[in-house]
């Protein structure tokens, strides 16, 4: 275990580079990647089996110092800290030799908390063939978008629609996509990127597994949106150019598919 000294937490933060603080020494023989952006206090995850149980590796990437006991600090497999915001880090982080060894990869928020193990959904994803995908929110998550909230009688939706807070992309989907992944910091308009250049894939939002979005969605005062203010990110215009780029004025979220529980419609 590494000796985690105040000193040296007191330099993680957001940066333009990704520096790397622990490393697996060797492949892990796990088959998935959970990529956890974190600040200080990360959410706890009581779902998420005992490391000897486990079928994925965890890369925390931090943007603020973690208490020396933080859990994710100990339980991850990789540890890093920079990058401008998730996707700028992973980008920066992830390259072929890292990327090659998964199956796939789930990209997290550290106030998302999951109801479930992220290899059991990352192994569901993987066996239905879905190139991208995410867990339903459940009631009590503060919720953008309502094709992303839980639908009870629905084993999942299949959708143009994964939202940035907690997706999931297969690794051939994986490797065509992050080339974008810094086209916005803010993350705004990257689910729409997805959507429109990947709509022939299989995406979707699985019911079966839930998950929590435990703080608000604060555009006017939170204090991410604060930090991309300082450091001359507008969200709204990186959704603009995204846009533009796509030749769209706007985007309409869709549900292609059904699977309920006891049943299927669709095409």
């Amino acid at each position: 275990m590494n000796d985690w000294n105040a000193e040296t937490l007191q330099q993680f933060a957001n940066t333009d580079a990704v520096s790397i603080h622990k490393i697996a020494p060797q492949p892990s023989g796990r088959r998935y990647l959970v990529f956890v952006r974190s600040g200080s206090r990360p959410v706890e995850q009581p779902d998420w089996p005992p490391d000897d149980r486990r079928g994925y590796d965890i890369v925390a990437n931090f943007y603020a110092p973690p208490d020396p006991d933080c859990w994710l600090l100990h339980k991850a497999d990789y540890v890093t800290s920079g990058g401008l915001s998730k996707f700028h880090a992973a980008k920066l982080f992830l390259g072929p030799d890292v990327i090659d060894r998964y199956a796939g990869a789930f990209f997290l928020d550290d106030d998302v908390q999951t109801h479930f193990d992220p290899g059991r959904f990352a192994a569901f994803a993987t066996e239905q063939g879905f190139a991208l995908a995410q867990a339903s929110l459940t009631p009590q998550s503060y919720a953008c978008h309502r094709v992303t909230q839980n639908h009870p009688s629905c084993a999942w939706r299949e959708t143009n629609f994964i939202e940035v807070m907690a997706p999931y992309f297969s690794i051939s989907s994986l490797r065509d996509a992050i080339g974008d992944f810094d086209r916005s910091i803010s993350t705004w308009g990257l689910d729409v990127l997805w959507g429109s250049r990947y709509h022939t894939r299989r995406m979707a939002v699985i019911d079966g597994f839930t998950m929590t979005h435990v703080r608000p969605f604060d555009p006017s005062g939170g204090e991410y949106y604060a930090y991309l203010q300082r450091i001359g990110i507008d969200p709204l215009r990186e959704l603009r150019m995204i846009l533009q780029d796509l030749r769209l004025t706007q985007y309409e979220i869709e549900t292609h598919r059904v699977m309920f529980l006891k049943s299927e419609i669709g095409p």
